[in-house]
């Protein structure tokens, strides 16, 4: 008898289902690239002016083999590489950013309510770039000076919460959230107050963009940025996936395992609040992607954050592509700003996450 004949039948169902469940998981990510790959035809493709996909490309290829032909009308170059590419490119790796941070904070507080938003180290985020503007004058015009301001805005806001919230040596997950909703509230009242309290109109301009959240401000001289902080940010919650899915069972079950909860909380703080405060201080704050999507890709693909942190990413660069896209459709040639369309998508999901919760917990109480 050949050694593959000895295998038992319920070892060798197990390793074709792990089989199965892998190439099935490699299909939704290639899946998504191709999803990725038209949503972004379309985001460069629609507009006031409307370009064929196939002279899209052409631009696009152009530009990046550096080929001296042009392709098409110079005005139509310009719409295409300088203010089309590169805002969808930004969509991208925002919402890739966004959702994979909410990954690694419904890990860390074990609460399926929270991302960056509701926790308020977007509205942090927010209030130390405004803050800049407001208080920097000539300095607060760079990209730099406002990043800076959104990076120490969430790292503080995401101490407070975490500081506020923790009782009796715990931190309680409905803590936490009333905590992060309470701060999130004043913090957007001190960034209103600041936009009142300027006379300056051209920083009362740039504050209300820090608002709404907008997309229509993207350059290519932000794209090194995002993609640089994106990259770090996703480094590193992928090296601490296992250690994720200890803490999203307990601290105890992280301690057991010889963890630090504690010390791993404390280091994707940081990273946490350098990938929120590098999208906020680009686009401004744009809610709910970090609730929504790991959502999504859960109940596609379970709780292992080894599998949930690439589909995550895909899926947040795919979600907020698309509500770009609408944003600048539905009411062309005027446009919604994405921060606002985000939330009247989110609010729904959000509800019905709270119910569903309810729901389980009776539920496992009877």
């Amino acid at each position: 008898m050949s050694s593959d004949m000895a295998i038992p039948s319920t070892a060798a169902e197990v390793l074709a289902a792990g089989a199965r469940l892998r190439r099935r998981y490699v299909l939704y990510l290639l899946g998504l690239l191709a999803l990725l790959f038209l949503a972004a035809t379309l985001g460069i493709s629609i507009g006031a002016v409307s370009v064929p996909f196939g002279q899209v490309w052409l631009i696009v290829w152009r530009h990046i083999s550096q080929a001296s032909a042009q392709v098409g009308e110079a005005g139509v170059d310009i719409i295409i590489w300088q203010i089309r590419a590169p805002r969808v490119l930004l969509s991208m790796l925002v919402g890739a950013g966004l959702a994979t941070i909410g990954v690694a904070v419904q890990a860390m507080v074990r609460n399926p309510l929270a991302d960056p938003y509701i926790l308020g180290v977007e509205s942090g985020a927010a209030a130390g770039a405004v803050a800049v503007i407001f208080f920097g004058g000539a300095l607060g015009k760079g990209i730099a000076s406002p990043a800076l301001g959104a990076f120490i805005g969430a790292l503080l806001t995401l101490t407070l919460v975490f500081v506020l919230a923790r009782h009796g040596g715990r931190v309680s997950s409905l803590r936490l959230l009333l905590v992060g909703v309470a701060l999130s509230f004043a913090l957007s009242g001190v960034t209103t107050f600041m936009q009142y309290a300027t006379h300056d109109p051209s920083a009362q301009q740039a504050i209300l963009f820090w608002l709404i959240g907008g997309l229509g401000g993207a350059e290519w001289s932000q794209i090194p940025l995002m993609a640089g902080v994106l990259a770090i940010g996703v480094i590193v919650i992928w090296y601490y996936a296992r250690p994720l899915n200890a803490m999203a069972v307990g601290d105890e079950t992280a301690a057991a395992l010889g963890m630090n909860p504690d010390r791993l909380r404390t280091r994707l703080f940081v990273v946490l609040s350098l990938v929120v405060a590098a999208a906020v201080s680009l686009v401004g704050p744009i809610g709910f992607i970090g609730l929504v999507v790991p959502h999504v890709a859960r109940l596609i693909v379970g709780s292992e954050h080894r599998r949930v942190i690439p589909l995550a990413l895909l899926l947040g660069a795919l979600y907020l592509l698309l509500v770009d896209v609408a944003a600048r459709w539905i009411f062309a040639p005027s446009e919604i700003p994405v921060g606002v369309l985000t939330a009247i998508l989110g609010t729904p999901f959000f509800i019905w996450l709270i119910r569903r919760r309810d729901a389980m917990a009776i539920r496992d109480a009877r």
